[in-house]
């Protein structure tokens, strides 16, 4: 009895050892594709240098001028926010340069370090006889006055600043621009206010926007714009937002949306680049994550409702080939066809990775076996994962997408969001052109925004974002949530902005049912698109070149050849409209459709 004892309980052990070792190896746990081997990982080269602000100096002087008077600024913040915001502008060093426009922005500061006592002398008389100027710290140089403030700012460190005249929801009337007591507080300028006028208060009282009245107009504002731009675009805001996903969060929005207005008040011959799709008031990306095996199967029933709706979508697929503590493997021979089936429904096929891994954020950037088939990851634990490299998930999955469905993957979304320091530096290596792997509130903006090498503020990557706005898995159920999306989704249609539907289609019942209520509530308004049909529109818009030309009375808008089509240009001060020239149409007084820029259009108005 013992011996046989001892035989079978020492069997029993061998047993388990064998399968602790097979499951540590994982070999028999890999789906391989017959014949498939990557002989080429796509990658490119990175940034080759670093962006200049001379790269931003050029256009006319009805340009909002940026006189940078610190280089080590948030100044790149600055030029991605106001592109993604529409508003014109030129950069410059030279104080010469930037007072032939009517509108200067001196960014960072105004002192007597920064600038010469001629300097400070020439913007002062640039404000007396007419012009505006805007500053974020106004330290010494003696123009206080000019701004109607005394003193040196004081540091304040706070949460949000509230606008006087705003009524309304609370995000309407109070802006967040901070944590305190946390990793995303940022320190803010109070200035004592002698007879400016404050257009907003920080939540201790004290005035965050004063402007003043001369012949012209001086205005300064105590939150440092490019430098929250920057936290907001590279990760960094989360913290400061009320919320992480599934509401309003326009931080950023509300503080360039007053930039627009400064801009418009003070230029005699403005104009605006419409953030909206001509026709349609803002737009919605439906994307769906595949990435369990229940989400396989019923992802083509969302995607034939799309078809029927009229719509189209973005269906984001995990390749997953590998059996681990996620889920079975569910990308193979059985379920490639479904997906040729989603794409042949009209749908964009974007990646969602290989693994799915949380730990993906903390993923090593490259590795040795970053190619199919030898790029095995697996997935141990809900936080943990091995043998995983973010190159390795952006170039296999893109593979494998590419080769077996025709797709030619241009998307990618993160598994669980999980974030990568360095995405956009392996987005462009893989040659991935849009990205929706942050959420909108994080990111303190509804409308996209383009990436920087590394997440800091020296290189910009040909890479956009698409933050997500709202998704599927917070409590309530989906189906308890309608009015609430519909509530978010109305104020982004207000500001003409973005919103960017997360869903996993392993519900076909009430997740379709809340996806078809959105279609049928916002069609007509808004441009259901694809990832990629709004980001190669988007893109196109983000570099259009557009300028004003010749003397009051007599102004004539240029937007040059291009890429970009069904544009909308605002002109807020037009008052009569003399011509146009291209493929260009009238939407209303102050509002022109570019249909397309092909060939170069002109408006010609006073």
């Amino acid at each position: 009895m013992r011996p046989k004892s001892i035989f079978i309980t020492t069997g029993v052990v061998a047993i388990f050892a064998v399968i602790l070792f097979l499951w540590g190896r994982h070999d028999d746990k890999v789906y391989t594709f017959p014949g498939l081997v990557q002989t080429d990982s796509a990658q490119v080269p990175a940034a080759a240098r670093n962006d200049a602000i001379s790269d931003f100096d050029h256009g006319s002087v009805h340009r909002l001028a940026i006189l940078v008077t610190d280089p080590s600024s948030g100044w790149l913040g600055l030029a991605r926010g106001l592109r993604a915001h529409g508003i014109p502008f030129t950069m410059t060093r030279s104080v010469e340069r930037a007072l032939t426009h009517r509108v200067v922005f001196v960014y960072p500061m105004i002192s007597g370090r920064a600038l010469g006592k001629e300097d400070l002398q020439a913007l002062a008389r640039h404000v007396h006889d007419g012009g505006s100027l805007l500053a974020n710290d106004v330290e010494g140089g003696g123009l206080e006055s000019l701004f109607g403030v005394a003193g040196a700012p004081q540091v304040a460190q706070v949460d949000a600043i509230t606008w006087v005249e705003a009524s309304g929801a609370v995000e309407d009337r109070q802006t967040r621009i901070s944590r305190v007591r946390s990793e995303s507080a940022v320190g803010a300028l109070a200035y004592d206010v002698t007879d400016g006028v404050a257009a907003a208060r920080y939540d201790d009282g004290r005035s965050a926007i004063i402007c003043k009245r001369n012949t012209g107009q001086a205005c300064v504002m105590g939150v440092d714009l490019g430098a929250l731009s920057e936290r907001a675009y590279n990760g960094r805001g989360e913290l400061i937002a009320r919320s992480y996903v599934n509401a309003y969060e326009p931080s950023l929005d509300t503080l360039y949306e007053w930039l627009a207005k400064f801009y418009v008040e003070g230029e005699p011959a403005p104009w605006l680049v419409g953030t909206s799709h001509a026709g349609n008031d803002f737009a919605i990306l439906l994307t769906h994550d595949i990435d369990t095996t229940a989400a396989v199967g019923s992802a083509l029933t969302f995607a034939n409702a799309l078809k029927a709706n009229g719509v189209t979508g973005t269906f984001f697929i995990q390749t997953k080939y590998v059996r681990d503590y996620n889920d079975d493997v569910f990308f193979n021979d059985k379920t490639v066809p479904l997906v040729r089936g989603i794409r042949a429904d009209g749908m964009e096929i974007g990646s969602h990775s290989v693994s799915h891994a949380v730990a993906f954020k903390s993923f090593p950037f490259s590795g040795g076996k970053d190619r199919y088939p030898d790029y095995v990851p697996f997935v141990e634990t809900h936080t943990t994962a091995r043998d995983g490299t973010v190159i390795g998930e952006l170039s296999v999955s893109k593979f494998l997408l590419d080769r077996l469905t025709g797709a030619q993957v241009d998307s990618f979304r993160a598994g669980h969001l999980s974030d990568p320091f360095r995405l956009p530096d392996g987005l462009v290596q893989t040659k991935y052109s849009f990205d929706s792997s942050v959420t909108a509130n994080a990111s303190l903006t509804h409308l996209p925004f383009q990436l920087s090498f590394n997440r800091a503020s020296l290189a910009l990557a040909p890479v956009y974002e698409f933050p997500v706005t709202i998704e599927d898995e917070a409590l309530p159920k989906l189906a308890q949530r309608v009015d609430q999306a519909n509530m978010v989704t109305a104020k982004i249609a207000e500001h003409h902005g973005l919103a960017v539907i997360l869903m996993h289609p392993d519900a076909a019942g009430r997740k379709l049912a809340f996806e078809q209520a959105l279609i049928a509530k916002w069609k007509g308004r808004a441009w259901f698109a694809s990832m990629r049909q709004y980001g190669e529109w988007w893109r196109a818009r983000d570099n259009v070149d557009i300028d004003i030309e010749g003397a009051s009375g007599d102004w004539t808008l240029v937007v040059q050849p291009g890429l970009a089509r069904d544009l909308v240009i605002q002109l807020p001060k037009l008052k009569t409209l003399r011509g146009t020239t291209g493929n260009v149409s009238v939407l209303n007084t102050r509002f022109v459709n570019v249909r397309d820029v092909s060939t170069k259009a002109s408006i010609s108005f006073d």
